[in-house]
């Protein structure tokens, strides 16, 4: 039976599109006059944002940039003095708004009255996710556990500490008993790194990359071409189960609870 769902947050549960981040990365890098694409930035989303920088900091486009304006290649110093600004620029946008995505608090109420405890992983600090919190909390979403990598000795996704951590804490639940659900490779990774259950869920993904209404002003063939695209990766990654939203996770849910049941 499943016991508990561990959620990400941006792109899965909050800021339909994970487009927060985004606008901070290119925030942070345009002031040091670095120009990095969407794709460039979303290829990474999901890890801690330390890990993040410096990931695109190793992309050969990047330090191109970096060494045409600066005639040498980014330091640790550089790295750090972009965190420092990513984290500004994050911290500005979540103060001011956070939304839920469509569904989720059906879901929740779903998994309430069926006695799965839930929780959730995030690539955000925890300064940031206080910020997210209050907002979430705010709108009626209030997970028993928010873990960021801080509470792992910063061993952040895809490593599997953050749920092993939460399947103990929740009362020692086995990794046959979870899920993870949650928006880009890198959590359908951490949750395979932990044993779990993964669901990949695809309208309003960072994959995807739309904001809600972009995405429902497109026709329906548009979106289903979209979504294809994102499933496919998602495959390429071995998620066990894909939905387009999360109106979906209930019934993924009770196929399995039947299933085990049999």
């Amino acid at each position: 039976m499943i016991e508990a769902v561990i959620f990400d947050w941006a792109g899965t549960t909050v800021d339909y599109g994970s487009l927060a981040p985004v606008v901070a990365f290119k925030a942070a890098f345009n002031t040091k006059s670095i120009y990095p694409t969407d794709e460039e930035i979303r290829q990474f989303m999901g890890m801690s944002k330390w890990d993040h920088i410096g990931e695109m900091l190793q992309l050969p486009t990047i330090r191109q940039q970096w060494e045409d304006e600066y005639g040498e290649l980014p330091t640790e110093d550089d790295r750090k003095e972009l965190y420092t600004m990513f984290e500004s620029a994050l911290m500005a946008h979540l103060v001011k708004q956070t939304e839920l995505k469509p569904h989720l608090l059906d879901t929740i109420d779903f998994l309430e009255d069926s006695g799965i405890q839930y929780a959730t992983t995030t690539g955000y600090t925890p300064e940031m996710m206080d910020a997210v919190q209050r907002g979430a909390s705010n709108l009626g979403y209030k997970p028993d556990i928010v873990l960021t990598s801080a509470d792992v000795n910063n061993n952040g996704r895809p490593a599997p500490d953050m749920i092993e951590k939460i399947l103990f804490e929740l009362g020692e639940i086995k990794p046959e008993e979870a899920l993870k659900v949650g928006d880009t490779i890198v959590d359908i990774e951490e949750g395979r790194n932990a044993g779990v259950q993964t669901v990949g869920i695809i309208d309003g993904s960072s994959l995807m990359g739309l904001n809600e209404s972009d995405f429902n002003n497109l026709t329906e063939d548009e979106r289903e071409a979209v979504r294809a695209e994102v499933r496919q990766q998602f495959e390429t990654v071995d998620a066990d189960y894909i939905i387009n939203d999360l109106s979906e996770l209930p019934e993924v849910i009770k196929s399995l609870n039947q299933l085990k049941e049999m």
